[in-house]
């Protein structure tokens, strides 16, 4: 009986240790079909980083008024596109121009005057002195007729350069002081669009400029949108701000379609 109950038992550990093995074997026989069902997977993946950014104009200037007097004329009209040398604005220029009238008609009499005394100094009638004299007041009367001319020049604003006027800080018949703010005029071609850049990014940036590769940005519209042209950032301020940990990056944008203007915000 004894015999009997040994062989049972020892039957039983046989089958259980069989089924033991059986499972460890069937896991381990899943866990390498999963494993060679595992292939690695490559990709080239593109992080972007967002900033906040402000659009400024290549060239933005404010136009004033050199001549203090009323304004007479204005010939072009807000938010348009301007041409370089376009007349603009024109200050009180009757007054102006009866000066310059009266300097050129004195400059021009002494001219007569000095051409007369030149020729009776050739024929000994008058001496040297005299004729120095008149020489010195043709040359005095030439400098006050130049002066006024310069003056009735600047009577006349006109763009020193292709761009989009702003509003108007005067309407015709205002009366002007010298150096009074007549708008603002932008170069709207290119764009200049800064953005504040960490510590950490500055110096990825940095080292990606040094091998030679352009940091190429997009800009992001208030709308959502993003402006067909990319960017390159060309430009790196001196400093960081202390206070923000941060420092400027600025990007060079074109702007052919004059699509974007001076003063808009967007991401970069």
């Amino acid at each position: 009986m004894e015999l009997l109950i040994k062989y049972l038992k020892l039957s039983y550990l046989t089958v259980f240790a069989f089924v033991l093995f059986a499972g460890c074997r069937h896991k381990h026989e899943e866990e390498s079909e999963a494993l060679r069902a595992a292939r690695p997977w490559r990709q080239d993946v593109v992080v972007n980083q967002e900033y906040v950014a402000q659009v400024k104009a290549i060239q933005h200037i404010e136009l004033r008024a050199f001549e203090k007097g009323y304004v007479t004329r204005i010939f072009v009209d807000e938010g348009r596109l301007i041409k370089k040398g376009q007349k603009m604005f024109q200050v009180m220029p009757m007054l102006v121009t009866a000066h310059y009238e009266k300097a050129k008609a004195e400059y021009e009499a002494t001219e007569i005057e000095f051409e007369n005394t030149e020729r009776l100094f050739q024929q000994n009638v008058v001496s040297k002195t005299e004729l120095a004299l008149v020489k010195a007041r043709l040359k005095k009367n030439k400098a006050a007729m130049d002066l006024t001319k310069s003056h009735l020049d600047l009577a006349t604003v006109s763009a020193p350069f292709t761009g989009i006027m702003d509003k108007f800080n005067v309407r015709l018949g205002s009366l002007v002081d010298e150096g009074a703010l007549l708008t603002t005029l932008s170069d709207i071609s290119k764009l200049w669009v800064y953005f504040n850049v960490s510590e950490k990014d500055y110096l990825n940036l940095t080292d990606q400029r040094k091998r030679g590769e352009p940091i190429q940005v997009r800009f992001m519209m208030a709308n959502g949108k993003e402006f067909k042209y990319t960017g390159v950032a060309d430009t790196i301020e001196g400093e960081f701000d202390n206070e923000t940990g941060t420092i400027p990056f600025r990007a060079t944008f074109p702007n052919p379609d004059r699509l974007l203007r001076h003063g808009e915000t967007g991401n970069v």
